[in-house]
């Protein structure tokens, strides 16, 4: 997946990590991550849309439709979310990301 403006507050080198050791083949392996790109991506955007409030909906989806990868997304969010919105969303990015490894470990 291209670069989202939430990119730098999303650890996920546990998940590559595994996916590294599943002897898969490479295109398996592509498949896997992108959907574990937009579980994390839906994931984010529905946590950032209960934040905001609904009339600030359309604008900031457009946005993201538009300019995915634009960090002017955070200033955004900050003015009309709050300054804490990174570690909001960095927490929730965290759960999404635990989430998912719990689901690949049980696919074990």
């Amino acid at each position: 997946m291209s670069i989202i403006f939430y990119d730098h507050l999303v650890v996920k080198s546990e998940i590559e990590q595994l996916l590294a050791e599943i002897d898969e083949a490479e295109n398996q392996k592509g498949k896997t991550i992108q959907l574990i790109d937009d579980i994390i991506f839906q994931g984010i955007l529905s946590f950032v849309l209960e934040k905001l409030e609904p009339h600030h909906h359309h604008v900031f989806l457009t946005i993201v439709h538009e300019r995915p990868y634009d960090p002017e997304i955070i200033s955004y969010l900050k003015l009309h979310v709050g300054s804490d919105i990174e570690e909001e969303i960095r927490s929730e990015a965290d759960h999404l990301v635990k989430m998912i490894l719990s689901d690949l470990h049980s696919e074990d």
